[in-house]
Formats: C-alpha cells, sequence, structure tokens
C-alpha cells in the first residue's frame, strides 16, 4: 500500500476515510457498547449502514470531512470529522471517536482535535468549531484544545436508563491562533 502522510500532529495522523483501511475497524468499533458509551449514535450499525456512510463520505466531500486517526506506527485508532459545514458563516461541528482501546487515554484524541482544527480555520477558512458531550474525559479534551465552555444543555441524551446533561463547547478562529 502507498504510505499517506495525512494531516500529522504530535501523535497522530488524519488519513482519508477509505474503506480497504477503515471500514472493517468502524464497524467493529460502533457496534462496541463501551466505545461508543459516550457519543449519540450507541445504538449498532449493520455492516449495509456502515457501508452507506463510507459511500457517502468517499464520494463527496461538501459539507462534512471524516478521517481516520492513526497513531504513530500507522495503526488505525479511531474516527474525527468535522459535520455540517455551514459555508455562508463559516462554521461546523466536530465528531470524534477513538475506537481501539489501547489508545485510549494517551492523549491522541486531543491530538486529533488539535489536527482538526488547525485544517478547518488554515484550510477550509471556518470560523467557528462547534462541540458538545456528556463524556467528562471529552470535555477535558475540548479545555485542553482551547474550546471554551458556552452552556448546558439539560437533560438532553437519555442513555442507560437516566437524562444526562450535554455540554457545549466552541472554538473561534482568533482564540485558535492567539494560542
Amino acid at each position: 500500500m502507498i504510505e499517506i502522510v495525512g494531516w500529522r500532529g504530535d501523535r497522530v495522523a488524519l488519513w482519508p476515510l477509505e474503506r480497504q483501511r477503515h471500514l472493517e475497524n468502524a464497524y467493529r468499533w460502533l457496534n462496541d457498547p463501551d466505545a461508543t458509551a459516550h457519543v449519540q449514535a450507541n445504538l449498532g450499525v449493520s455492516w449495509r449502514q456502515e457501508e452507506g456512510f463510507f459511500d457517502r463520505f468517499e464520494a463527496q466531500r461538501e459539507n462534512d470531512f471524516v478521517w481516520g486517526i492513526h497513531d504513530e506506527t500507522g495503526r488505525h485508532i479511531g474516527l474525527v470529522g468535522l459535520h455540517g459545514i455551514n459555508w455562508m458563516h463559516r462554521f461546523a461541528t466536530g465528531g470524534i471517536l477513538i475506537g481501539d482501546r489501547s489508545a485510549w487515554g494517551r492523549g491522541n484524541a486531543s491530538d486529533a482535535v488539535r489536527v482538526r482544527s488547525r485544517f478547518a480555520f488554515r484550510q477550509l477558512g471556518l470560523n467557528r468549531l462547534d462541540g458538545h458531550t456528556f463524556n467528562p474525559a471529552m470535555r477535558r479534551v475540548y479545555e485542553k484544545c482551547g474550546y471554551r465552555h458556552e452552556g448546558v444543555s439539560r437533560r438532553k441524551f437519555w442513555r442507560d436508563g437516566e437524562w444526562h446533561d450535554i455540554h457545549l463547547y466552541g472554538l473561534l478562529a482568533e482564540d485558535w491562533s492567539s494560542a
């Protein structure tokens, strides 16, 4: 296979989403209740649904960008994206999943979010990135990456028999560039 450079950070590289490299892991991770415990879509996916996801992102990149996250050895450990890009107002919402359990708690998510932010602001010219989470670890990632806590949507997600508050975060290009 061809070596892909991708968008590099200190710990990870973001590679364009590709069926051969990423589909099998994505399918496995999205059907792992532990890996999806803190993501909105945690009901599992069929192989055909995941192929459909890949079809959409391989065919066009109009309002969404998704990359495979690879560690320093080239191992595929997760997915990261920019979703719902609004070109007129220059903002997008981020998403991330570190699916490989051995990569949890090692700074990979923070590095992937930093790389994604750099791409969004420098390459796409976006002005704002939004994030939301009820995962305490992801809250720390956002804060380490310069996102500001902007509020709480109370009792917004139902998970494991209880309601969870969603913490809202935002990062402006001017805040990112000054950091």
